[in-house]
């Protein structure tokens, strides 16, 4: 086993209380093959590569959710009309991960400060040169170079523009693909391995794929230090003016 595999194991382990044989992952989890270069690569954009525990492991449950958002609005489980409850469309997003390895980003996110000038990479977030994904920024058309006021057709565009140029530069992982954080892969992330991802107020954007590939869109964040339990559904459409981002490499098959 790799040793950050056995690292990650055994930290899930002790934040969870399982025992020890736990297994963590499903027969379709895909273990990244990754050269120096690669890692030297990933490193650099600081991806982290972790396990996202299968349901048997630990169940998305009503424990879960006690445990995980302890200060979650008191609307998280109130389906709307024909919607589900933002605890049921998470539960459903989370199902397409859970037993698989994802690598996380983990550059810290700023606080807000005025004109949306803030930058990711350090708490206060005034050194642009600290998010290491700035210079695709400009050739994705973002006019601030920060990650925040864009739109759902600019987030696109900047994804696949960093997928195409990863791959062509044979920098990704095969299996693999490049996206924006899903909610509770934020939120499980976050607990256990980054706290101090609720040092700061900012919120980011989290997003699943339904079927038919389009994209379920939602704002989270922090209501508390060590806590990550806001999440509320957004339309693609909305005013993102104060959303960040985080970025995932998943399964392409996810």
């Amino acid at each position: 086993m790799h040793e950050w595999l056995e690292e990650r194991s055994r930290a899930l382990r002790e934040f969870f209380q399982v025992a020890e044989d736990t297994q963590w992952l499903s027969p379709e989890a895909v273990i990244p093959e990754i050269t120096d270069k690669i890692a030297e690569h990933l490193q650099h954009h600081n991806i982290e590569w972790h396990i996202i525990p299968t349901d048997q492991a630990v169940p998305f449950d009503a424990r879960y959710i006690a445990r995980m958002y302890p200060m979650c609005g008191r609307d998280f489980a109130r389906a709307v009309g024909h919607k589900n409850s933002c605890q049921q469309a998470l539960n459903i997003g989370h199902h397409r991960h859970q037993g698989l390895i994802v690598g996380v980003e983990t550059t810290p996110k700023p606080h807000y400060l005025p004109q949306n000038r803030q930058y990711y990479g350090s708490p206060y977030g005034l050194d642009s040169t600290l998010d290491p994904f700035v210079d695709y920024f400009g050739r994705a058309g973002f006019t601030n170079s920060t990650r925040f006021a864009h739109d759902y057709k600019s987030l696109r565009d900047l994804l696949a523009l960093i997928n195409e140029d990863w791959r062509n530069r044979s920098m990704m992982p095969q299996g693999f693909r490049l996206t924006i954080c899903p909610p509770a892969i934020f939120n499980l992330i976050g607990n256990v391995f980054h706290r101090e991802w609720s040092a700061t107020e900012s919120q980011e954007l989290g997003a699943y794929r339904d079927e038919q590939g389009n994209a379920k869109c939602y704002a989270i964040g922090c209501n508390a230090l060590n806590d990550f339990s806001y999440v509320r559904h957004i339309e693609t459409n909305s005013d993102w003016t104060y959303l960040g981002f985080r970025i995932v490499l998943v399964p392409d098959f996810v």
